[in-house]
């Protein structure tokens, strides 16, 4: 690892918002990125004008670019444009569940070159870009993870979990209760003026855990675009009406592919719904379908009523299980003041944090449902504390998807009395699993 000074001879540090020039065009260090990110994620050359679009959409999410620079690039690399290191980051409310939100620093775009690792680039990036969300009032950090080993070492925690999911057609139907509503075939097209939004912000207000979408994934879930930025030809869509009314509280996206063992089934794209009955009535639909043998969900909660309402549960299997939101608390107290609980009671709580900004022993207080943190001391007492834990763990407990009883017996987290992690899993409860369908 390069220490400060060669990190400093070897590159330099750029911040800077995506924009376009006075023409109009974006401007070529966006661009350049740009090309930088879509490397390092081993992504295809997009065509000018899709470029532009995403230039555009990042402008419109306000997102920032943190490059590494290298100084003295090799002739004719693509070091005398491109940045060695990427990281972004740009606001983001993330819903507690309960019709309330906190803004959040969503950090994304996170490459290096292969040329330049460990020399530190990431270190600095990630130092960097949490001192500026400090300086400029966000109280948490979060990220979506390509690998599950990088982020703790900043603070990070996992704190929700989604399940690649695959249901048998043949074993589904029919389900124990019935459904209900209207469940009507539409055109992608139908959903993109308003109707989406509408149902995505009724869904994200009710689940804990749901995040704001960027703007350039809309056009993806809802099939107008493919990831090659041409218009998708093969997206199907449908939208779900409660019997007693004209307004869309559900919406499905699918296409057909090819499954293994030469099956034919249903990919889930986007399954966004207001209520239960919304999402049972769309599964049905799509279980409904005919010259279809499974249908796939990348996205699936972790309490999924679907398992309950299934006429044979194990037409439902698990393909994989892995980790989606990360958090990181950059301001322990205003996260805590802003959260809903589900128990009232008191607990002392010693948190270490290699970076500082969380570090220090706390007292929670909760009445009515709210909560305060109060600092007592900036020192970690992990001796005179009913808990003890790093500050990557209190991310993973934030939204209740893991249980403090969980982490004590891990040994991650340190309790003198077994019924202090018993009182703070009460207390983070929620009412449905924590679940996000947004990634950035």
């Amino acid at each position: 690892m390069a220490n400060s000074r060669d990190f400093d001879t070897r590159y330099e540090l750029r911040e800077f918002p995506f924009a376009n020039g006075a023409d109009g065009e974006p401007t070529p260090e966006s661009l350049a990125a740009l090309d930088a990110i879509g490397f390092g994620f081993h992504e295809s050359t997009p065509k000018p004008e899709a470029r532009k679009r995403k230039v555009n959409e990042l402008i419109a999410d306000e997102a920032v670019l943190l490059g590494a620079y290298v100084r003295k690039p090799q002739p004719g690399s693509v070091d005398e444009t491109w940045p060695a290191g990427t990281f972004s980051w740009f606001p983001k409310a993330l819903s507690w569940g309960d019709g309330t939100t906190i803004n959040t620093q969503a950090i994304s775009d996170v490459t290096v070159r292969p040329t330049e690792r460990r020399r530190g680039i990431l270190r600095r990036m990630m130092t960097q870009a949490l001192e500026r969300g400090v300086a400029d009032g966000y109280a948490i950090a979060a990220l979506t993870a390509s690998e599950g080993t990088i982020y703790r070492r900043f603070g990070f925690g996992s704190a929700i979990r989604e399940r690649n999911v695959v249901v048998k057609r043949a074993k589904a139907l029919p389900f124990l209760a019935p459904t209900s509503g209207i469940v009507s075939v539409v055109t992608p097209e139908y959903l993109v003026d308003g109707v989406a939004r509408q149902v995505f912000d009724r869904f994200d207000e009710r689940s804990i855990g749901s995040m704001v979408r960027n703007t350039g994934s809309w056009p993806l879930v809802l099939g107008t675009l493919g990831r090659d930025g041409e218009p998708a030809k093969d997206t199907r869509a449908a939208v779900h009406r409660p019997a007693d009314g004209e307004e869309v509280d559900g919406y499905v996206t699918w296409r057909m592919v090819e499954q293994s063992g030469g099956q034919t089934g249903i990919e889930i794209i986007d399954l966004v719904y207001a209520t239960d009955a919304a999402y049972l009535s769309l599964w049905e639909f799509l279980l409904s379908i005919d010259l279809n043998d499974v249908v796939k969900y990348n996205r699936a909660r972790l309490d999924d009523p679907i398992v309950s309402a299934l006429g044979d549960n194990r037409a439902y299997d698990i393909e994989h299980e892995e980790d989606h939101v990360w958090l990181r608390v950059l301001d322990l107290p205003a996260v805590l003041a802003s959260r809903p609980f589900a128990v009232d009671g008191s607990l002392t709580i010693a948190v270490t944090d290699a970076l500082g900004y969380a570090a220090g022993t706390f007292r929670l207080e909760v009445t009515g449902g709210r909560g305060t943190a109060t600092k007592l001391s900036d020192e970690t007492d992990a001796a005179g504390a009913d808990l003890a834990l790093d500050v990557a763990d209190l991310g993973s407990l934030l939204l209740g998807a893991v249980s403090p009883v969980s982490l004590a017996a891990a040994g991650v987290l340190q309790a003198a009395d077994p019924a202090a992690p018993l009182l703070l899993r009460s207390m983070l409860q929620t009412p449905r699993a924590p679940h996000g369908i947004t990634f950035f």
